[in-house]
Parts: C-alpha cells; sequence; structure tokens
C-alpha cells in the first residue's frame, strides 16, 4: 500500500487485524511492515523477514547468506501466508520497480498530495509514481482508495480489478481501509472491530502524550502540506474549549520549486487552527511564526520559555528537521516533574 499520507498508520492497522489469532485461522500467519523499511532496501528485508535496518556489516552477512535464508524461508511453515507492505518512494519510477520486488493483490492508496515534489516535480507525477501499486493489481483482486482528493479518478482508472473507494481522512479512513481489507479475506467483522478497538499508533504518528500539564500530539515521523493539514486539524479538534493550541511545526523538505508557497499557505492554515505557531528550521521562516528556531535543539534548550501549564501541543516536521528531540525533552522536563514555564 502506498499514499501522501497515513500510509504507516494504515499498515499497522490492517497487520492488527490480520495478525489476530481468529484472523490467522482464517487466512493464515501475516506480517506486516514495520519502521518505516518501506524503500528499496526496506522492502525486500521485510520480505526475508528481517524486522529492524541492518548496518553495513550486517548487509553484507544478509548479501552472503541469501541463498540460505531464501530456502529456508521457503521450506517454513511459519512464513507468513498474507504480507502487508508499505511502498514508499523518492523518485520517477522508483514505485514501478518496487511492486516487481512484491507484486500486490490487494492494492491500498490512501491520498495523494504535494510530496517528493524535488524530484516527481508535479502532482501528476506523483499519481503516475503512486498509481503503480493500483496498475500491479491482477483482475483478481482489489484496489482500496481513500476517495477525499481530487486525483481518486486517475487512479480508479487504472486499476484491472474491483475498485472500492473510501471516505474520510487520517485514522479514521485507515480504520475504514482496515476493515475493507479484512473483510475481503474473509475476517469477521468481530475480529475486525477487536483488533482496531486494542489498536496503538506507531510511535511518532499522532500519539497523544499527557506530559504532566501538557497534552502532546507527537507527530514527529516526516511531514508534507497534507499530513501537515491533518494533524493541525487533529490539534484543533481534540483541544478542549479554552485550552491552548501550541503548533512546533518543522520545516517540510523535498517539496521541490513550490517549497515557500507550500510553507507560506500551510502558515496560513496553521493560523486558523492554533493559537501559537513556533517554527523549527529555516524554511519554517516561510510560516511566519509567533516565534522561531534554527534547530529543533535550540528550540528544545528554550520550550519552558513558550509553553503554559495546560497547553494542548503538536510536535510535527520532516524527519532530518529531528522534532522528535523536542518530544523528548518534553518527558524528561515532565519525568523530572517541571512544569512549563519552570526555569527546569
Amino acid at each position: 500500500m502506498t499514499g501522501t499520507a497515513g500510509k504507516t498508520t494504515t499498515v499497522s492497522m490492517i497487520g492488527a487485524v490480520l495478525e489476530r489469532p481468529d484472523a490467522a485461522r482464517v487466512i493464515g500467519p501475516a506480517a506486516h511492515t514495520v519502521r518505516n523499511m518501506n524503500d528499496d532496501i526496506g522492502l525486500p528485508l521485510t520480505v526475508m523477514r528481517y524486522e529492524r535496518w541492518l548496518n553495513p556489516p550486517e548487509t553484507l552477512a544478509a548479501v552472503l547468506l541469501l541463498p540460505f535464508r531464501t530456502l529456508a524461508l521457503a521450506l517454513s511453515p511459519r512464513y507468513p501466508k498474507v504480507l502487508v507492505l508499505e511502498f514508499g518512494t523518492h523518485s520517477e519510477g522508483h514505485l514501478h520497480w518496487l511492486v516487481k520486488v512484491a507484486r500486490p493483490d490487494i492494492g491500498v492508496v490512501t491520498t495523494i498530495g504535494p510530496a517528493h515534489l524535488d524530484t516527481l516535480k508535479t502532482i501528476a507525477g506523483v499519481v503516475h509514481e503512486k498509481g503503480a501499486v493500483v496498475q500491479a493489481v491482477p483482475a483478481a483482486g482489489l484496489v482500496v482508495l481513500g476517495a477525499d482528493h481530487e486525483h481518486v479518478a486517475d487512479l480508479e482508472a487504472l486499476a484491472k480489478c474491483r475498485v472500492i473507494k473510501l471516505p474520510g481522512r487520517g485514522v479514521e479512513l485507515a480504520r475504514e481501509i482496515a476493515r475493507a481489507v479484512g473483510l475481503h479475506l474473509g475476517v469477521s467483522t468481530q475480529t475486525i472491530e477487536a483488533a482496531l478497538a486494542s489498536h496503538r499508533p506507531e510511535k511518532g504518528r499522532l500519539n497523544l502524550l499527557q506530559l504532566g500539564d501538557l497534552t502532546v500530539i507527537d507527530d514527529h515521523v516526516n511531514a508534507n502540506p497534507l499530513s501537515m493539514r491533518l494533524a493541525l486539524d487533529t490539534l484543533n479538534e481534540l483541544a478542549r474549549p479554552g485550552q491552548r493550541r501550541v503548533a512546533m511545526m518543522g520545516a517540510m523538505l523535498e517539496l521541490g520549486e513550490e517549497t515557500v508557497r507550500y510553507h507560506e499557505q500551510l502558515g496560513a492554515f496553521a493560523r486558523q487552527r492554533a493559537d501559537v505557531v513556533i517554527g523549527v528550521g529555516e524554511l519554517a521562516r516561510q510560516f511566519q511564526p509567533d516565534r522561531w528556531f534554527a534547530s529543533s535543539p535550540e528550540c528544545a534548550d528554550h520550550v519552558e520559555e513558550f509553553l503554559l501549564p495546560g497547553d494542548f501541543l503538536l510536535v510535527k516536521g520532516s524527519s532530518s528537521i529531528q522534532m522528535n528531540l523536542i518530544v523528548d525533552r518534553l518527558r524528561t522536563r515532565s519525568d523530572a516533574g517541571s512544569p512549563p514555564g519552570s526555569p527546569g
């Protein structure tokens, strides 16, 4: 499965459904992509049943042992009958190659929006790239599309099989997709709902944390205009009346020639959803924030200067901005019992 936003959450939810013991009795053992292993290294590692990234010496050993591991996995009764794979991209043609590594029987696209425009150039390029997952599904398969974006018809036209279009965004859409995939594979509604009720989000993906007097949405793993807007909407929807909404927004990378415009537009949107906007990273100046920091360590060092007890806080930005360092600082202060606004 792929999409501009919501890939990891959706894969996690589908995995939670299909890996339930009751589901396994119907479809056999299942497994899903973990740790964002969705590229030309991570996806083959996932297929080969590695559950973490390998460092260079381990990678060399893995290559040397590849024939033996392949034989062992082929003979193993525990190798998954169903793999829920996340397909990422970083350049034109990348996804068209990845679907040949593991051709999907069920293809999912959550949504389409601006991302990787430094290499894909246009939204049409994003549609063409993400559409590789739809095109790869055989006539006997199933394609599931998020319906709340303007490129649904373009993706549907690429399908050779039945297509289901589902409304919603973010976690809501991920749940609906997990339900559709589970039902298609014969999993009972009772099993699906039990799995979704007990599902916990992946680390750094819209995690709701209570850190002392602060409520924090930790969504620090990557960012693009679509996922940023979803996170800001979530901040606005979850904050209680009168609770101050603080958006700590890291720069968004890989947006090509329109980078400045996308940051300016998002800054204007953020002011409709938050009371205070904090920018982190050089491009984040374009948000026109109330306060700006050159880096996440600098922001973390000064975080107590602009937070107040009871604030509802969103932390999000591209992975390389390392917004997780700000969340780590907030955790440390909470564990130490230092309230916001104290000298710590």
